[in-house]
């Protein structure tokens, strides 16, 4: 009888350590699908980012060849579609809007700025160099926050008039 109750204390220990295995291991599991959903969802985040981000930068070719002169404001900006030429002033297209646009959980906005030369005719940060009257340098910006950490992407284009030439 003496060996009985051992056996039936022996099989309590290894029923409670199987338990205790099994929670650990599911446990890990799901601390492992949590991570791999918030890398998806991250990741997600991500290419929308860039998809805002060359959307701008296409959006401001059509600004460019559309009205040159909207481009040679140094300023931050947005863009915004109008569909129609209403106010009169204002044509159909693409326009920008003084500011910062937020688009869900995006900011948004475009940096305008003189776009300088060096000696070669070749296009420089150098303040100092002649500023050249028919560019742009314009810079794309799209910033997010998710899960408690900030992502930012941002893309520089030089713009020329062309119909000056």
């Amino acid at each position: 009888m003496e060996q009985y109750i051992n056996n039936k204390g022996q099989a309590f220990i290894e029923l409670l350590l199987t338990i205790t295995i099994i929670a650990i291991v599911f446990g890990s599991s799901l601390f492992a699908v949590q991570l791999v959903y918030k890398s998806i969802e991250i990741s997600k985040q991500k290419l929308e980012a860039k998809y805002l981000l060359q959307q701008q930068i296409e959006s401001l070719y059509a600004v460019q060849n559309q009205s040159w002169s909207d481009l040679t404001l140094a300023g931050t900006y947005y863009l915004q579609y109008n569909p129609t030429n209403t106010p009169p002033h204002i044509l159909q297209g693409w326009v920008l809007v003084p500011g910062k646009e937020t688009y869900n959980e995006y900011t948004i906005d475009i940096q305008i700025a003189p776009a300088y030369r060096s000696n070669s005719n070749t296009f420089t940060t150098n303040t100092t160099s002649p500023v050249d009257p028919n560019s742009m340098e314009v810079t794309a910006n799209v910033t997010f926050t998710s899960y408690g950490q900030n992502f930012s992407y941002s893309e520089t284009e030089y713009l020329t008039n062309w119909q000056a030439f």
